[in-house]
């Protein structure tokens, strides 16, 4: 049968579309022409009945006068017994339309419809009892009895009503949606957790995901592996996973994933469960590693741990295939700490350097840590070379004022000191040239400059591709300077 309203087609014994949800109304066929063929019958028997029949006979005592006896003639009585007859089978009939009714399951169900239309569930209960009791696999007469005692507050019954249903089709979105309600109301997660585990409907699962609580998946699987390994802890909703990668179990006192788990080289066993937002937790996940990777050994660093008086550079050993990166904050480094590519200038004052190894498989290794104090006996402060700077940036017509304001753009420039260093036997500080055109708002623009801290003499420095630096007289004409020949 196709629903009226959207075209579907239906199961038989559905009285209502599962696609739309529209209740499909059946009318018994026959009680129309059983009615018109009673009336007909009866308009029939009627007529017979009146029609004139008998005798004249003239009255006695009187002449010329006649009346009119009647007498019962064969057709008045033949009509008689017709209309007994006629009688006798519309009391049999109706007996049998009283019976039709009581075991036809669809009138029961129209009945219980009806009543629960008028929000009659009391009334609608003992209908759809009876039709389930004529039709106990009809899907649409056991939801109807399930809504039923759902409306009447029974919850076990509508309950045991809805299972039943799902044991004649597992993927009945009622049933669950009735349920999972119930289970809701009675905040007992755990069975609709249980309900949706021996779900099989994808469509269905996926509508209450936030109630379930699968064991989490490891990313990657367990396994052997020869590279250390970050694993990830996936859940199938928002929730907490609490893990332990001893090979203990679990508890809710466990550390909580927030991010990868690094394991590095040995033997691991990774234990997980899950709690969802409603407080129903997964069984126990179990993975187990095994990491075969070489730990690098610490870099070798120069200078040593020291005090120096002049700008040294800082060099590390790099092994063939690894990375080195480094931390100046006292922190162990990692592979999201700065990365040594070249030696690094040794910054004035006082300065902590750590160092560590990353393989090509992504084991780090032990850390170098150099201290150092760097005091340059200096004749110009930092402050003092870079108001030199400025001076002789103005007087050279790059800027117009010392504070850096430039004659043909509206912004101005800064002066960023970034460390000491030698060049040809002369110690400077080094300066790098930004553009601010908004406060707080600032590009480099490629310059480096450079002052010697004992004579104050100011040079333009361009770094060479050897690492190496040349210096350039500071000109008025910025062209002129880059080109011509440094020292």
């Amino acid at each position: 049968m196709k629903c009226p309203n959207c075209g579907a087609w239906m199961k038989d014994g559905h009285m209502y579309c599962e696609r739309c949800g529209r209740e499909i109304q059946i009318v018994p066929e026959f009680e129309p022409e059983l009615e018109n063929s009673i009336h007909t019958t009866l308009s029939n028997v009627a007529t017979e009945i009146t029609a004139p029949s008998g005798d004249r006979k003239r009255p006695s005592g009187e002449k010329g006068s006649w009346k009119k006896i009647h007498k019962p003639g064969k057709n008045e009585r033949k009509a008689f017994r017709i209309l007994l007859f006629v009688l006798l089978g519309l009391a049999c009939l109706g007996g049998i339309v009283a019976g039709v009714r009581r075991f036809w399951p669809d009138y029961q169900y129209q009945q219980a419809r009806q009543r629960m239309e008028k929000e009659d569930y009391r009334g609608a209960l003992a209908y759809y009892q009876r039709a389930v009791s004529l039709s106990p696999n009809s899907l649409s007469c056991l939801n109807g009895l399930s809504a039923c005692y759902y409306m009447l507050g029974e919850y076990d019954a509508a309950e045991e009503i809805c299972l039943e249903m799902l044991a004649l089709e597992g993927s009945n979105e009622a049933a669950y949606q009735r349920l999972v309600s119930i289970y809701g109301q009675q905040q007992e997660y755990g069975k609709i957790n249980e309900l949706m585990q021996e779900c099989k409907s994808q469509d269905i699962i996926s509508m209450y995901l936030d109630y379930m609580a699968n064991p989490p998946q490891t990313e990657p699987a367990g396994g052997t592996y020869h590279e250390v390994q970050n694993v990830k802890l996936i859940s199938n909703a928002a929730g907490t996973i609490y893990y332990t990668t001893d090979g203990s179990a679990p508890d809710e006192s466990s550390p909580v994933y927030t991010g990868p788990i690094v394991l590095e080289s040995g033997d691991h066993t990774v234990k997980a469960f899950f709690v969802n937002e409603y407080g129903v937790r997964s069984d126990v996940v179990t993975a187990r590693f095994s990491i075969d990777a070489s730990v690098p050994e610490p870099p070798e660093v120069t200078p040593a741990s020291g005090t120096y008086e002049k700008p040294v550079q800082i060099a590390v050993e790099v092994p063939e295939g690894c990375k080195v990166y480094y931390t100046t904050d006292r922190t162990d480094p990692a592979t999201t700490s700065r990365q040594y590519e070249a030696p690094v200038w040794m910054p004035a004052g006082y300065s902590t350097f750590r160092f560590a190894v990353v393989s090509p498989n992504g084991v780090t290794g032990e850390v170098t840590e150099r201290q150092y104090a760097l005091d340059l006996h200096a004749v110009l402060s930092m402050e003092a070379a870079s108001n030199q700077l400025l001076l002789t940036l103005k007087n050279a017509g790059v800027i117009l004022n010392i504070q850096g304001d430039l004659p043909d753009r509206k912004g101005h420039n800064l002066y960023t000191y970034r460390y000491a260093l030698t060049i040809n036997d002369n110690n400077y500080y080094l300066y790098r040239e930004y553009y601010e055109e908004k406060a707080g708002t600032s590009n480099a623009t490629g310059n480096d400059y450079v002052v010697n801290y004992m004579s104050g003499e100011c040079y333009r420095a361009i770094q060479q591709e050897d690492g190496t630096w040349k210096l350039y007289n500071i000109q008025e004409d910025e062209a002129e300077s880059s080109s011509g020949e440094g020292f």
